[in-house]
């Protein structure tokens, strides 16, 4: 028989362990997520609560108050090991420190400061000015790691910045041109390089004629944007858009004098004849105008002084006309 023939094969997996009697146990971690540095040496108390897992006295107080186990063990259930207070062993770094103190002794070490010195040059003492530079020093190295990392972001930003300034010049130049409009291809390389445009120095005219509209809001309309409909040099369309206080503005600096007092309120019922019940709380802030001479002497609500202004405006104007006319039949 060679020496080949004799080596054995794949060995079989590894089975539970038997006891006299042909019997087999199933270990009690199989399938557990218990790391096996935190799995308890002792079986989990066969009783109703928590109890000591070394001699099973149940939650109490005084010396039977149950405390976690030092290291973290847990049982194959995944509860917590707990001892009493006697049978509590020693946290890892009074064990430690026995041994060192154990170590010291053996070398001759009596005095309490020779005790304290060889804790001290193990490790498990610390001088707390030491620990205060070391944390200090941590400190100081992370700030400026974290400097570094601002400042990268700031580099990273800045490159962000220059690819966004042109992509805007691009923009640009395009704007306000219509779909079939050809620029050159330099022009547009131009402004892919450099960020600028040869109109930068010089506005975009925009153009609005009064068959184009505006679109004003009313009191209650949620934004209140008044929305110019413009056209560019190209004919193409654009939208002027000015919304709260400064659509007052706007109108402040085009000309605040020019009114046009046949336009007509999209407040539904500014202008109602006086039919209104003065009480409703809708028409706080209103005002009622009756004006005498016009043809129409009807009283008549209005939402707002402007709307006011262009009533009496109205008024007025009827009120010259029939006195034109008077005068011309004298």
């Amino acid at each position: 028989m060679s020496t080949a023939s004799q080596t054995p094969g794949a060995l079989p997996p590894e089975i539970p362990a038997a006891v006299p009697g042909g019997t087999t146990y199933a270990d009690p971690w199989e399938g557990c997520d218990v790391p096996y540095r935190l799995r308890s040496p002792y079986p989990e108390p066969a009783t109703e609560g928590p109890a000591c897992t070394v001699c099973a006295a149940p939650a109490g107080i005084g010396d039977t108050a149950l405390r976690p186990d030092p290291r973290g063990r847990r049982y194959p259930s995944g509860a917590q090991v707990l001892y009493c207070t006697p049978c509590l062993p020693p946290a890892p770094l009074v064990r430690t420190a026995e041994g060192v103190i154990a170590a010291a002794m053996e070398h001759g070490a009596a005095t309490p400061a020779e005790i304290a010195q060889a804790e001290a040059d193990a490790g498990i003492i610390f001088d707390p000015q030491r620990v205060e530079e070391i944390a200090a020093a941590a400190a100081k190295q992370a700030h400026a790691e974290d400097e570094a990392e601002i400042a990268e972001r700031g580099r990273q930003v800045a490159r962000m910045a220059g690819a966004q300034r042109k992509v805007d010049a691009v923009a640009r130049l395009l704007e306000g041109r219509p779909g079939t409009y050809l620029l050159a291809v330099a022009e547009v390389a131009a402004a892919a390089e450099y960020g600028t445009t040869p109109l930068d120095a010089f506005p975009m005219p925009l153009t609005w004629h009064s068959e184009d509209g505006v679109d004003i809001p009313g009191p209650g309309d949620i934004g209140r944007r008044a929305i110019i409909r413009c056209r560019s040099a190209h004919g193409q369309l654009a939208h002027l858009v000015v919304e709260g206080d400064d659509r007052t503005r706007l109108a402040s600096l085009v000309d605040a004098e020019v009114r046009v007092p046949d336009a007509p309120c999209p407040t539904p019922g500014c202008g109602a004849a006086d039919d209104l019940d003065a009480s409703d709380p809708a028409l706080v802030g209103w005002a009622r105008v009756e004006v005498a001479g016009v043809d129409d002497t009807t009283a008549r609500w209005y939402c707002s002084a402007q709307c006011v202004s262009d009533a009496l405006t109205r008024a007025g104007a009827e009120l010259a006309a029939a006195e034109d006319i008077a005068g011309a039949d004298l």
